[in-house]
């Protein structure tokens, strides 16, 4: 009898146990599940729609996959208001609308060439000058008010190029020949083109904004090395330089659009106007009244 009740006990002992082991791990897991979720929550989070900081990031997303469109609209938002991600966004967009806009210009200018050899094909080259030209506009708008902005609002004696550079070369696209010489391409082919010439123009925007004009290698060993930095100087005269070329768009034989020009040109001279006097300067601000002359006031 003693033995059967002993028998009984042991068991009951074992049993509570291994309910005691059990119940042991399962707190153990739970703990480990709890220090796992606390160390993931601990981590990097995603910004959240519409902040700064996923305006920024989505930026440069955009311009690293080659959609340099929607990096400068991504930008243009993010300086709707003042964050700390302002000045790098204001100096950034002003070069990206710049070589955009000279982009969209010289490619609009070898259709509308490629269109007066072709005089059958006219109306295909017509469609394809009066895209580029609307986006054009849209582009150097963008970049006046970049411009403005930043001559306004960041008076660093330096400027910090906060950006790689875009993929594409300075070079002429091969297929620009075609369009000068009116030759009607593929859509795929075209579109291609275009891109080609949205990304060399924002490679040559890059090399005047820290005054290696002409030298995209030398660009390209800058900021190989790392921190990119041009005098406020520099960076303004190249921003004053591309407000006169791209307000051609505004012209009289082009969109006809005097009062945009005018805006384009008053602030190329007040870019000028905001940093110390060199010749290139002095001769550039000439050129810029020289044709304001000619539009007329309003």
């Amino acid at each position: 009898m003693n033995g059967g009740a002993n028998f009984g006990l042991r068991r009951a002992w074992l049993r509570t146990e291994a309910e005691t082991r059990m119940r042991l791990q399962a707190l153990l897991l739970a703990v480990g599940v709890a220090v796992l979720l606390t160390a993931c929550s601990s981590g990097p989070t995603t910004p959240d729609p519409g902040t700064p900081a996923f305006l920024w990031n989505a930026a440069e997303r955009a311009y690293h996959n080659g959609d340099i469109m929607k990096a400068n609209d991504e930008l243009s938002e993010l300086q709707q208001t003042d964050n700390e991600f302002s000045p790098r966004a204001r100096i950034w967009q002003t070069v990206l609308a710049g070589g955009m806009a000279r982009g969209y210009c010289e490619l609009a200018d070898g259709y509308e060439s490629g269109g007066r050899l072709k005089p059958a094909s006219s109306l295909e080259f017509h469609k394809q000058v009066t895209n580029l030209r609307a986006m054009a506009a849209h582009a150097a708008m963008d970049f006046t008010q970049a411009v403005h902005w930043f001559a306004t609002r960041d008076p660093s004696a330096d400027v910090q190029l906060a950006f790689d550079l875009p993929p594409g070369s300075a070079a002429d696209p091969a297929a620009l020949r075609k369009a000068y010489a009116g030759i009607l391409m593929p859509d795929a082919e075209a579109q291609s083109l275009e891109t080609a010439m949205v990304e060399r123009g924002v490679i040559r925007a890059v090399c005047q904004a820290n005054g290696t004009e002409g030298d995209s290698a030398q660009a390209l060993e800058r900021f190989r090395a790392g921190e990119v930095k041009t005098p406020r100087a520099t960076f303004l005269y190249a921003a004053a330089k591309t407000l006169f070329d791209v307000s051609d768009v505004f012209s009289a034989n082009k969109l006809d659009q005097p009062q945009r020009r005018r805006v384009m040109l008053d602030e190329a001279l007040a870019s000028l106007h905001s940093s110390p006097e060199t010749t290139e300067a002095a001769a550039l601000a000439t050129k810029i009244q020289a044709v304001l002359k000619k539009i007329p006031n309003k």
